[in-house]
């Protein structure tokens, strides 16, 4: 029987991940610190059959006493139900495709037939299953009063031209992509113009049947965006993301840079909104980004930059988020860790 806490990490293989910038193995790194005992499984391992849903999971332990990314080890592989674990982490990257959600399925439906068991299923996701499933990151931001800026979702090439022209530059993003990925910047001045952003919009579209976002444009975009580092609704950190020079994507892997930040006035002001939407929709672990103090972005899917926020804060941010997670009767706090 389950006792205590107990972690599973759910991602892409770990082959493809980053390790020396990945957020979720930071937090792995600063969980085993604490003491709690993590386990990490591949999302593809995921299976489903009459008897239930499971998965193959191995244990995460370090290889040396170093806090470097090389030094964390998996153990023996064995077969687990998401419900052996007290906590699972659902850390699988985006596009938010059927790739994505369909292993969230399998796994509700574990946590479905566990909860008809006497005492319930007992294991918390985070983020939830239905915050996962069923709130986009592109469009969480309408839930922040006055906070996002002119916006249009929709597939109808009629109304998609008619906001277009309307605002005039306009940012075009897919629902369900991360990172910059189909973003871009549409005009309508001129008839190539308009043209070539209804090449784009067909495109991105499937021939205008997929809903896009369209948004106005903001200049400030240029000059980047504040990432907003939430858990629990409570502020943990902030930083400056700039893109490369000439152009308003930010692509961390392609030129963009991270930087510290103080938040001015207008962001400072964002902050009491956007926490009590995080609360209301029960989002336990977010990164909102802000332009010109607008909100563009959530990310609760798999934010990440934590690494990048460390270094540049010169402050430890996973342990007060892990201990604003698990603090709960735990005996967390009291638990051996280093700084």
């Amino acid at each position: 029987m389950r006792t205590g806490l107990s972690l599973l990490w759910l991602t892409d293989p770990w082959i493809s991940l980053d390790h020396g910038h990945d957020t979720t193995l930071r937090l792995i790194d600063e969980a085993l610190d604490l003491g709690i005992p993590c386990h990490w499984a591949d999302v593809r391992s995921i299976a489903w059959s009459a008897s239930g849903t499971t998965l193959t999971t191995q244990p995460v332990s370090r290889s040396s006493p170093s806090r470097e990314p090389a030094s964390l080890e998996r153990g023996a592989a064995c077969e687990a139900r998401p419900s052996d674990f007290s906590h699972v982490f659902y850390r699988v990257d985006p596009p938010v495709d059927l790739a994505y959600l369909h292993p969230l399925l399998l796994l509700s439906l574990d946590c479905e037939l566990r909860a008809r068991e006497p005492g319930g299923c007992g294991t918390e996701f985070i983020n939830s299953i239905e915050v996962l499933r069923g709130l986009n990151e592109k469009l969480a931001g309408s839930f922040c009063d006055g906070l996002m800026p002119p916006s249009l979702a929709a597939a109808d090439w009629e109304r998609l031209r008619s906001f277009g022209e309307r605002e005039g530059p306009v940012v075009v993003k897919p629902l369900h992509e991360c990172q910059s990925r189909g973003v871009d910047l549409l005009e309508w001045t001129t008839p190539s113009a308009r043209e070539r952003s209804e090449a784009v919009l067909r495109a991105l579209t499937d021939d205008f049947r997929r809903p896009v976002l369209l948004q106005r444009f903001l200049p400030g975009a240029y000059d980047g965006e504040t990432r907003l580092w939430f858990v629990d609704g409570q502020l943990l950190g902030q930083a400056r993301k700039r893109p490369a020079q000439g152009t308003f994507r930010i692509d961390m892997d392609r030129g963009g840079s991270l930087f510290a930040h103080e938040l001015d006035e207008r962001e400072r002001a964002c902050v009491p909104t956007i926490a009590l939407e995080l609360t209301r929709a029960g989002v336990r672990l977010a990164a909102v980004d802000l332009v010109d103090g607008w909100v563009t972005d959530f990310n609760f899917t798999s934010p990440g930059l934590l690494r990048e926020m460390e270094s540049v804060v010169g402050e430890n941010l996973a342990r007060p988020l892990l201990q604003a997670l698990f603090d709960r009767g735990d005996g967390l706090h009291d638990r051996k860790r280093r700084p």
